[in-house]
C-alpha cells in the first residue's frame, strides 16, 4: 500500500495492526461494561502483550478511551445516511446511533474533570453534536434565531430519554414529539 506517494514501512503496518487490534477490544469492553471494564492490565493480559506495550501506543487509559470513542464517531459518520433521506429522518437515525455512546458519556465528562484529552474531546463532541443538529433543525424548518434553544431543548430530550432507559420506540415518540413543536 502506498502513503502520499511512500510505501509503508513492515513497522507501520504492524503499528497500525496492533492499534487496531487494542481498539477492537477496547471498544467491546466499552460497549459490555462501560468505563469501567476498561483496565488496560486486563486488555493486555488478553492481547498477549505486556502492560507497557499498550501505553506505548496509549499513553493513558483516557488516550485509549478517548481513540475508541473518536472511532466510534469515524464508524457512526461513515454509515450517516444519504442526504435525500430527510432531514428528519437523519435526525432519528443519528438518536438511535448514539445509544452506545451515550452510555459512555457520564465517564467522559468525568473524566473530563480530571483528563485534557478527555476535557478536550468532550469540547468538541459536544459543540460537533450541537452543529450536526442545529444543522438538521435548520432543515427542519426551525427559525435562526429560535436555534440555539431549540438544539439544546433537542438534546436535553436526547439525554433524558437515554438516562430514562426509554426503548427505542418510546424515545422515537418523544423526539417525534419534540420535533414537531421545535419545527
Amino acid at each position: 500500500m502506498l502513503s502520499r506517494g511512500i510505501a509503508r514501512t513492515r513497522t507501520k503496518i504492524d503499528r497500525e495492526a496492533k492499534v487496531e487490534e487494542i481498539l477492537d477490544l477496547a471498544e467491546r469492553r466499552l460497549r459490555e461494561g462501560g468505563y469501567e471494564q476498561l483496565s488496560v492490565a486486563a486488555l493486555a493480559r488478553e492481547l498477549g502483550l505486556a502492560q507497557n506495550a499498550v501505553y506505548w501506543y496509549f499513553p493513558a487509559k483516557d488516550d485509549l478511551f478517548i481513540a475508541v470513542l473518536r472511532r466510534m464517531l469515524e464508524d457512526l459518520a461513515g454509515r450517516k445516511p444519504r442526504g435525500d433521506v430527510g432531514h428528519r429522518r437523519r435526525i432519528l437515525w443519528f438518536t438511535d446511533q448514539l445509544e452506545p455512546l451515550s452510555r459512555l458519556r457520564p465517564a467522559l465528562r468525568e473524566r473530563a474533570q480530571h483528563s485534557e484529552v478527555a476535557a478536550a474531546f468532550l469540547e468538541e463532541l459536544e459543540a460537533l453534536l450541537s452543529r450536526m443538529l442545529a444543522n438538521a433543525l435548520r432543515g427542519e424548518g426551525v427559525p435562526e434565531e429560535d436555534l440555539p434553544l431549540a438544539v439544546e431543548a433537542f438534546r436535553a430530550a436526547v439525554e433524558g430519554t437515554y438516562a430514562k432507559g426509554m426503548s427505542r420506540a418510546r424515545r422515537r415518540k418523544v423526539f417525534e414529539y419534540v420535533l414537531d413543536r421545535l419545527s
